[in-house]
């Protein structure tokens, strides 16, 4: 798509092309633009027998296309005036105006993407059926106009339709179409977390304080690691909390790194990704059940796999790591 004389007006509406970046465009264009988007009557359109309800006040201002044709997708909703812009201008519309897109990917395809960067995408749900709905949104500036004027005219509009995408369309898609809510972390730790997961099989330790790291070579993690990818979020901390009474560590000798979890003085859940060599990165961890504590995951995790050790009558303690020792 040519943008040439768009360019300009285009940049200074940025701030209103992320979904991330809403806070932004609320101060630009007021609450009150944000409250109008909440959803309203609408009109449901069809797609691969999955429903999504379009509020009426919006219906006319968007394109919505239930044929993407990328891959797992089944609509795409993109604001009109943008598409028109663009095309205006003589140049491929694709993209253009895009807001967001709906998909649904199996259990092996959901968990490819959680081992890679999913910038741009969001689980959001799951199905009876084992399927896993994905929110797509763009990353980049889809805003169009033919001029500036035009560009700064329309952003309470432009506002509106981000706003109500990124607040309201998602929880309306999972409740009209019976869907569990689910999210998964893509931070750095749930990259790590998801290839230790669903990458192949290999061996770890487990060990809590200073303590002699227990040898987990063929105990599955699923069932603890799960608990520490799904329905959490991970972001940098800002702070460097003092750590209180305890802390587990993981060590993931396929991936180079160690992972410190523990709860801080603030009571607070917390993560150390440790590199040999590299800086420390702190994160704080946010989970949707409120009281889920890392440290009791962690705890549970090392007890069952010393109970396996009992079990199996296999030796658990590495008393020399060695290569294991990533500090």
């Amino acid at each position: 798509m040519k943008y040439s004389k768009m360019m300009a007006a285009m940049l200074l509406a940025a701030a209103l092309a992320v979904p991330g970046q809403l806070a932004m465009a609320q101060e630009a264009a007021g609450t009150a633009a944000l409250a109008e988007a909440a959803p309203q009557q609408g009109r449901l359109y069809e797609s691969q027998g999955l429903k999504v309800m379009i509020p009426e006040a919006y219906d006319g201002l968007l394109v919505k296309d239930t044929a993407p044709g990328e891959a797992g997708r089944f609509l795409a909703v993109s604001e009109k005036a943008s598409v028109e812009a663009a095309q205006k201008e003589g140049g491929e519309a694709a993209g253009a105006g895009w807001i967001f897109s709906l998909g649904r990917v199996t259990e092996a395809e959901l968990h490819q993407m959680l081992c890679h960067d999913m910038l741009g995408a969001e689980l959001i749900a799951k199905d009876q059926e084992g399927h896993y709905y994905i929110y797509y949104h763009p990353t980049d500036v889809r805003y169009v106009r033919e001029n500036q004027e035009a560009m700064v005219r329309d952003q309470a509009q432009w506002t509106k339709l981000n706003a109500w995408a990124w607040d309201y369309a998602h929880d309306g898609f999972i409740k009209d179409n019976g869907l569990e809510p689910l999210t998964a972390d893509n931070s750095n730790i749930g990259i790590y977390l998801a290839n230790f997961l669903y990458g192949s099989g290999e061996a770890y330790t487990l060990c809590k304080n200073d303590e002699a790291p227990v040898l987990a070579d063929g105990f599955s993690p699923l069932a603890y690691g799960e608990k520490l990818l799904y329905g959490v979020s991970y972001k940098s901390a800002r702070n460097n909390p003092q750590i209180k009474f305890k802390y587990y560590t993981l060590v993931l000798p396929r991936e180079r790194v160690r992972l410190d979890f523990f709860i801080g003085k603030d009571k607070e859940n917390y993560v150390q990704e440790v590199h040999e060599g590299w800086t420390n990165y702190l994160y704080h961890a946010t989970f949707q059940d409120k009281e889920m504590k890392v440290t009791a995951v962690m705890a549970k995790w090392l007890e069952d796999l010393k109970a396996y050790h009992e079990k199996t009558g296999k030796a658990g303690t590495l008393e020399s790591v060695g290569e294991w020792d990533i500090r």
